[in-house]
């Protein structure tokens, strides 16, 4: 009797303490815990001089209490840390895991959040996948993840039953259809090399150097599926436009470039062909966020069409 006693408070306690030790665990400091795994010690670094450098870990990656898909997913991590020799360039988020930190960013980004969900960019893979319009004109194919669905874990015959006509297809998983294509870390990077910001104020000689420093460092980043990295909107191919055989452009703007990985004209750079957008003339010089909410895409003012001469001169 004393046994089963001594049991049934012995097992109580011991999960009181490892709860409690976890707790502890995730309040420590990241040199201390997170950053000991040589696997995510490079993105530790980066958030340490990060603009997210005052957000704990867990308050983006969760913890193993949260639920039991989350408590499976941490206990998967610590089977590959000790079983498989795994490095930062294997470290790569699924889907889910896209969302879930999507969701967070919108804890404290709540008035982009907002900006987002009323824009284009929060469209969902029915929306585009089962359009049976565009499904009329093109079946869908491999390269339509790179823009809708650059986290998707699977191919395009994993997503999408193609057997029929274009009327008949449809998405496998009906789980799968009102999902988001395009989040947040679609565009943003969270593990950044942006230092914080700089407090408005004047400025002496040292802070100029300081904001020098963070303008090198774009806030925008293109997840590039085929690699499952980011690469800084600086670091993205300049854009050539042509009219026939004259440049009329060429696209160094970062943001600008951003928009145009999706928002591009066809392999040849014609102007105004496929979904190219460029501005010329007058409005040359000008990038996308100038006019466009980089959120949802709405006009930022009302003004006339600047890329009308383009549609009339292309149809």
């Amino acid at each position: 009797m004393k046994k089963k006693i001594l049991y049934w408070l012995i097992v109580p306690a011991g999960l009181l303490v490892m709860a409690a030790s976890y707790a502890t665990w995730n309040r420590l400091n990241p040199n201390y815990t997170c950053a000991m795994c040589h696997e995510i010690k490079t993105a530790c670094a980066k958030w340490e001089h990060s603009v997210h450098a005052d957000v704990a870990c867990t308050d983006c990656h969760g913890t193993a209490l949260e639920s039991f898909r989350s408590a499976t997913e941490k206990l998967n991590m610590v089977y590959t840390h000790f079983k498989n020799k795994k490095t930062f360039e294997d470290i790569h988020l699924g889907e889910q895991q896209s969302l879930d930190i999507a969701n967070r960013c919108a804890e404290c980004h709540q008035a982009e959040h907002a900006l987002w969900t009323a824009g284009a960019h929060a469209t969902t893979y029915k929306d585009i996948f089962m359009d049976a319009g565009h499904n009329q004109m093109e079946r869908p194919y491999w390269d339509c993840l790179r823009c809708h669905g650059m986290f998707y874990d699977g191919d395009i015959d994993q997503l999408m039953s193609l057997e029929g006509k274009p009327e008949d297809w449809c998405i496998r998983d009906a789980a799968q259809a009102d999902k988001p294509t395009i989040t947040c870390l679609a565009c943003h990077q969270i593990h950044h090399e942006q230092p914080r910001n700089i407090a408005f104020q004047a400025m002496d000689e040292g802070m100029k150097n300081q904001l020098a420093e963070k303008e090198k460092y774009p806030p925008t980043a293109l997840y590039m599926r085929s690699d499952r990295r980011h690469m800084p909107s600086t670091k993205l191919y300049k854009e050539l436009i042509f009219d026939g055989d004259s440049l009329v452009k060429e696209v160094t703007d970062p943001n600008t470039l951003l928009c145009m990985q999706c928002h591009a004209p066809d392999s040849a750079r014609k102007l105004g062909t496929e979904d190219d957008k460029t501005t010329i003339g007058m409005y040359k010089d000008m990038d996308c966020i100038s006019c466009h909410d980089p959120h949802s895409n709405q006009l930022k003012i009302s003004a006339r069409n600047v890329h009308k001469n383009i549609t009339l001169k292309n149809q």
